[in-house]
């Protein structure tokens, strides 16, 4: 465990390692992924600096002939204790001599026509390949038809296990790594991926009719804790009495049996998002446009198409002790306990604007939902919010309170935060949020001018180190400093975990060099005390196998040269395109900008090549 020095304002191992210039010797222009790791995961530490994720946690789970074939991570996502990986294959395997994997029944797979045109063409196929197996992988639809997938899709889980939250089928109390089990069913295959406090869903996607392929609808699938309903996987005769009578007392039980028991779903369960009842209606066309996770409820926003309009709907679930699903009608507002205490199932929120907008507009209606802790948000795509749930620290946005029962509307907090910080803007285009997060007591805003605010209780990050010392400084928009003073240089994405923030700059007078920075308390392997001020954490970029393979076979690379197999080295626009934020660690997922994605950990080296020594 490290600490900060008294007196010193960043942690210990980053101010005894200066920062090193990041160096990139590019032998191959690919298109390549990393995933790199801060903090402590399964035993793995690193503290000071960004470490590549070996491929060797995925060889140890079964998938080894996926990173052969090729694949590409398509989300991350992180809870308190676990975090979750998702990744789809290449349509095509980076060795040509390889054929694709058959897919199991834990794989979500895509199609790019229905089963009947799958059969036709794969028969043509062989009859123009004289009878060769086909390459592509099949899999049984709903309707017991074949259907051809060339992008089967898988989600790795690693960290806490305690309530079944990896998805393995297991629940235990060491922490663990695995692929999530099951069935998932979606042609178009993972879409969204959500971590929260003991509990996982996963979304996919697939086509709502054989006959219109682009009309798709989504399959929302949960695992993990389900006791407080946060899943909304729970069936509706499940009863929350108890021999006490105590309002407060939400535990599910047995029939017949007083003693309250964990509901613990193990593999993944097809949840319904259809708040008539648990009946799958295949005809809605709901699509999930977002997902959230919070300590103990969940937000989904739900979007469909009737008659050339579109229509949004946003749903909760779990725990409302604090108003956080934003379910109760203002007559019952200063109950106590909150009714209703709960909702086992996805509910409409009611108060949110449901006007239909013509299909294909985008300039109106609501653009995502965040879960705080126990807190609520929707962004709307002008840049305004509709808040409700816990606001004691006004992470809300709407002042202090101890609960917001039913959303709230606010408009764009930017232009009066800009105002107050003396920092011009043309009124005729006030900044807007561009991306919003929330933590445990707090949220932060990244809005459109590459400046990042914070409310509430947490990570502030503010030049003045003294902590705040009324409620209502909690609730002003501060604003982060730290940041190289550089006009030139911005951030462009904002990932937040319960307790911390992490941000990506990019300072464009220095070759568009991104830089990764952490504030908050961080994971617990790497300081023991909070680190007030965005801090930078280091990071080099690996090198593939195959470039490895170059660099230490050099008469074989001039080889390769002379032959054109090998091109032109390029400096590569570096992005952070997804984190996965626990108290445990950090994962963040890295691209070089040059391409279509593919994992750098597959890029193997020439077969058959040997080695400067063997020729």
């Amino acid at each position: 465990m490290r600490s900060i020095r008294p007196g010193s304002s960043l942690p210990t191992f980053l101010a005894q390692h200066p920062i090193r210039k990041r160096t990139i010797n590019t032998t191959r222009v690919l298109p390549h992924q990393h995933i790199l790791y801060l903090g402590n995961v399964l035993g793995y530490t690193s503290v000071d600096r960004l470490s590549k994720l070996p491929r060797a946690w995925l060889d140890s789970v079964g998938v080894s002939t996926d990173v052969d074939h090729g694949l590409r991570w398509t989300g991350a996502s992180g809870g308190p204790g676990h975090a979750l990986l998702s990744y789809t294959l290449l349509d095509a395997p980076l060795d040509p001599s390889w054929r694709m994997p058959r897919v199991s029944s834990e794989e979500v797979a895509t199609t790019s026509s229905s089963g009947q045109n799958a059969a036709r063409e794969g028969e043509i196929g062989r009859k123009e390949e004289g009878a060769e197996e086909e390459q592509a992988t099949v899999l049984e639809d709903q309707a017991g038809k074949r259907a051809t997938s060339a992008q089967p899709s898988k989600v790795f889980a690693l960290g806490r296990n305690t309530h079944a939250q990896l998805g393995l089928g297991f629940s235990s109390q060491e922490a663990t790594r695995g692929m999530v089990t099951g069935v998932m069913e979606g042609k178009g295959g993972v879409q969204i991926i959500s971590a929260g406090n003991g509990f996982s869903h996963v979304v996919t996607s697939t086509p709502a009719s054989p006959f219109e392929s682009e009309a798709e609808q989504s399959k929302v699938y949960g695992f993990g804790n389900d006791t407080l309903g946060q899943l909304g996987a729970s069936p509706s005769n499940i009863t929350a009495e108890s021999a006490s009578e105590d309002p407060y007392d939400v535990s599910t039980r047995q029939c017949g049996s007083d003693a309250p028991q964990l509901r613990l779903l193990p593999l993944p369960k097809r949840i319904s998002i259809q708040p008539q009842g648990d009946e799958f209606d295949s005809e809605a066309g709901w699509k999930v446009v977002s997902i959230s996770s919070g300590l103990d409820h969940s937000l989904m926003l739900l979007e469909r198409t009737v008659n050339s309009y579109r229509i949004q709907q946003v749903v909760s679930t779990g725990l409302n002790t604090d108003g956080q699903l934003g379910l109760t009608p203002p007559s019952k507002a200063d109950a106590v306990p909150m009714l209703p205490l709960l909702s086992r199932t996805f509910q409409p929120v009611p108060g949110l604007p449901d006007i239909p907008m013509a299909e294909g507009v985008t300039s109106a209606g609501l653009a995502g939902v965040i879960c705080g802790a126990d807190t609520s948000y929707a962004l709307t795509t002008e840049g305004d919010l509709w808040v409700w749930g816990n606001s004691e620290y006004g992470q809300s946005f709407a002042g202090i309170h101890d609960r917001i029962a039913s959303p709230v509307f606010v408009t764009n907090p930017l232009p009066d935060a800009y105002t107050s910080n003396r920092i011009s803007f043309d009124p005729r285009s006030p900044p807007r949020i561009h991306k919003l997060v929330a933590g445990g007591s707090f949220a932060a805003i990244l809005d459109t001018s590459g400046r990042v605010w914070v409310v509430g209780y947490g990570p502030r990050g503010g030049s003045d180190p003294t902590p705040l010392a009324s409620p209502e400084e909690w609730a002003q928009l501060s604003l982060v400093s730290g940041f190289p003073p550089n006009p030139d240089t911005v951030v462009e994405n904002l990932f937040c975990g319960l307790e911390y923030l992490v941000a990506v700059t990019r300072s464009a007078k220095e070759n568009n060099k991104v830089q990764v920075w952490i504030w908050g308390i961080s994971p617990r392997s790497i300081s023991t005390l909070p680190v007030p001020n965005p801090t930078q954490v280091p990071f080099t970029l690996p090198k593939t196998p195959r470039q490895k393979w170059l660099d230490e076979n050099p008469r074989l690379k001039e080889d390769l040269v002379h032959k054109n197999e090998v091109e032109e080295e390029k400096e590569p626009k570096v992005s952070v395109t997804a984190a996965a934020c626990t108290r445990d660690h950090l994962l963040v997922v890295i691209d070089d900008g040059m391409g279509k994605d593919v994992w750098a950990e597959c890029v193997a080296p020439p077969k058959g090549k040997g080695t400067d020594v063997t020729i």
